[in-house]
């Protein structure tokens, strides 16, 4: 494992990083082959935390600076090659702070090889007044391979002045390597809109997405049901062009949704490795 420089800005305007990850299988297991992360985000060492899959490494991204901020500009590229298996996840919840008319973004790219599992599930965003979040996605699945995708938002003011976020925009792409567009998933909701019902009594919203070969698919029910156990409302609906599935979930609160994200994750992961995986502390 080779790690480079760090990429990072200190600009009053917001934080500029273009990060890279590369998992590969090698030696009976998959190990991070190179990494380029710098401020604002860190990553822990690798774990191995499945008996019945040894081979599935495990890495926490943390933020280092308090949450995203005003002019934030964060790309992470990810390439998991042949049969390799990698999981993604965070430490905790994002806080997402002022737009300040200048907002936030993120980007990824996601390349998943033959055979290979992705998991890249982030606990929700806390959006805080005025924040203005932008996510987007481009993924590249091969036919057999496995990419499953969580992130989401909690709504929450300090203060309890029931003041609105600015917006939070999300924008998923997959296609094949042939370049064989599978799927997109736009969706966006203004701030004011959650303050006029939109929502209903729920102050939390999260998209799951599991791109899979259709035997490798958990049961419709079963997604909706771990989602409705932890007290979350899911609808869960086949993908176009037998991508997968897509789950859309409603929360009462960021914490409600974090734990039906994780039952979805659990449920989605057995039917895709046809194993049960250990509990992710955090």
């Amino acid at each position: 494992m080779r790690s480079l420089l760090q990429s990072c800005s200190g600009s009053e305007t917001g934080r500029s990083l273009d990060g890279a990850l590369v998992v590969d299988r090698a030696g009976g297991r998959s190990v991070l082959r190179r990494q380029q992360i710098g401020y604002p985000l860190h990553i822990t060492r690798g774990f191995y935390l499945d008996t019945v899959r040894p081979d599935l490494l495990t890495l926490y991204l943390q933020s280092a600076s308090g949450g995203l901020y005003a002019g934030d500009r964060i790309k992470l590229d990810v390439r998991v090659g042949d049969q390799a298996a990698f999981h993604m996840t965070t430490q905790a919840a994002t806080v997402v702070h002022d737009g300040r008319a200048s907002g936030a973004i993120q980007r990824q790219a996601v390349r998943v090889e033959e055979g290979a599992f992705c998991a890249l599930t982030s606990d929700p965003y806390v959006l805080f007044p005025g924040a203005d979040l932008t996510l987007e996605t481009e993924a590249v699945v091969a036919d057999d391979a496995v990419l499953c995708l969580a992130d989401g938002f909690a709504v929450h003011d300090p203060k309890a002045k029931a003041r609105p976020f600015a917006r939070f925009e999300s924008r998923l792409n997959v296609s094949r390597p042939g370049g064989r567009l599978l799927m997109k998933d736009i969706g966006a909701i203004d701030g004011d809109e959650t303050r006029n019902g939109v929502l209903g009594s729920m102050a939390a919203v999260a998209n799951f997405v599991l791109i899979a070969p259709p035997d490798r698919l958990p049961a419709l029910a079963d997604m909706e049901q771990a989602a409705g156990r932890c007290g979350a409302l899911a609808g869960c609906s086949l993908a176009p062009n037998g991508a997968g599935l897509v789950s859309r979930i409603l929360a009462p609160d960021g914490g409600v949704l974090a734990r039906a994200l994780d039952a979805s994750f659990h449920v989605a992961a057995h039917a895709a490795l046809d194993a049960p995986l250990a509990r992710r502390r955090k």
